[in-house]
């Protein structure tokens, strides 16, 4: 059963929640490069000083969603059927993703300021998917042990699946 939230942290996940969704629709709007984070606190009427009790900057906002992207993403490959080939679902899960996402206010640039945020995001998305395929076909005891070759198996197939995003991104914009 889920503990009730108090009154300060209810303000705090509203105040979070305000900053994200003015985030999203000011960089829908303008685009990300050019929405500052002064635009982004007067849109959720906090100060610039509020947002950044919140978020390290703009890249920081970016890289959360990101990360709640990759979430949905690893889940959608685990649910997969298990009879599914590795790269067929992890192509079935990406559009499930894709279509579970609302549009994205990055259209102009997906990974803008992701770079930024620690580990680049092609290579986490990378380590997410690979992750995901060596969770649903069991392989991830394979890895600690050091046996079989499910681990490789799995980096390649992402590699080959953040290939196709990728190509698929370019083709978007192009």
């Amino acid at each position: 059963m889920a503990e009730p939230v108090g009154r300060r942290e209810a303000s705090k996940q509203a105040t979070r929640a305000a900053l994200t969704a003015a985030a999203k629709r000011l960089f829908a709007e303008r685009g990300y490069e050019a929405t500052t984070v002064a635009d982004i606190a007067s849109a959720a009427n906090v100060t610039h000083r509020t947002f950044y009790r919140y978020f390290d900057g703009k890249e920081d906002l970016a890289a959360g969603e990101y990360r709640a992207w990759l979430t949905v993403l690893q889940d959608a490959i685990a649910a997969r059927p298990a009879g599914d080939p590795p790269l067929t679902a992890v192509q079935h899960a990406m559009a499930a993703a894709a279509a579970q996402a609302p549009l994205s206010p990055f259209a102009d640039r997906p990974f803008a300021g992701l770079r930024q945020s620690g580990q680049r995001p092609l290579l986490r998305l990378e380590a997410t998917i690979a992750g995901a395929i060596m969770t649903r076909s069991g392989a991830a005891g394979e890895a600690a042990t050091g046996t079989g070759g499910g681990e490789f198996q799995a980096e390649v197939i992402a590699r080959v699946a953040v290939a196709a995003f990728r190509s698929a991104v370019i083709r978007h914009r192009e």
